[in-house]
């Protein structure tokens, strides 16, 4: 064999080692559940001065918790969010806080548990707990 052809074919085994690695990702699974907390919280705080007293829907829960899929995704991947370990979310789009519960059911399908939400605005944010993780979009 030339030295050219070794060459190639070290060149074409390269290439498709960089295709297959190129199209590999992990994946998580994910179920989102509301607790009878969750729900009651979703539809509004009348203790609370000035609280935006809109009702949320789950559908509107699912969507908040799908913008931070991959946030999610990645945190648990480098071990950041771990089995029961509370975390929170905020969305400043949506205006809605959310503390979760992470079940893990398998090593990539996890139960997301909704423990409480809350409707932040600028002059009512949701307090989190010290060294508790929050991610915030």
């Amino acid at each position: 064999m030339s030295l050219r052809s070794l060459i190639r074919e070290h060149l074409l085994l390269e290439k498709r080692i960089g295709q297959i690695s190129s199209k590999i990702e992990v994946v998580f699974a994910f179920d989102v559940v509301t607790t009878k907390h969750s729900r009651e919280r979703g539809e509004g705080r009348p203790e609370i001065e000035g609280y935006n007293q809109t009702p949320l829907s789950n559908a509107e829960l699912f969507e908040v918790v799908s913008l931070f899929r991959d946030d999610i995704s990645e945190k648990i991947a480098i071990g950041e969010i771990n089995d029961d370990d509370n975390f929170v979310i905020i969305s400043n789009k949506w205006g809605v806080s959310m503390v979760i519960i992470p079940n893990k059911i398998e090593s990539t399908y996890w139960r997301l548990v909704i423990r409480t939400v809350f409707r932040s605005s600028d002059k009512l944010r949701f307090r989190v707990g010290q060294d508790q993780l929050v991610i915030e979009k």
